[in-house]
């Protein structure tokens, strides 16, 4: 299992109507903190050569505590395989409170060009089952 941080800052485009953000962007927050974890390991780039993408099979949120306009928001993943699939599980964190706003868990799978569900790609395999220390 591997762990990763991202930050960032609730925007007012992503409220609703009572000043809370909107439950489908904490989905957004989710996508984001993958994108930034295989950002931050510099194997996007060998996936995608590898001519293999990474698709969000499934995902479940729950929702705890409200974020508001301009909180700061750190999310703190993890990442590991399991049966073929990346598993992740954020903790959508309100920085100035340090309560959890919501905890996000899904599976992705990586598809080829014909959205045939591949093997996890050995650069993301080693990186995960690697000894933490090593990276």
């Amino acid at each position: 299992m591997r762990k990763s941080v991202c930050n960032l800052t609730v925007r007012g485009y992503e409220l609703d109507s009572f000043g809370h953000v909107n439950n489908a962007v904490y989905l957004n927050y989710a996508e984001n903190a993958v994108w930034n974890f295989f950002h931050s390991i510099d194997l996007m780039d060998a996936t995608l050569g590898s001519g293999l993408f990474p698709v969000v099979l499934e995902s479940t949120q729950r929702y705890m505590h409200e974020l508001r306009l301009f909180d700061e928001v750190r999310i703190e993943s993890e990442f590991s395989c399991s049966n073929g699939l990346l598993k992740y599980k954020h903790l959508i964190i309100n920085e100035s409170t340090g309560l959890t706003s919501c905890k996000v868990t899904g599976k992705i799978a990586f598809v080829n060009k014909e959205h045939m569900i591949c093997d996890i790609p050995d650069e993301v395999l080693r990186y995960l089952e690697g000894d933490e220390d090593e990276h």
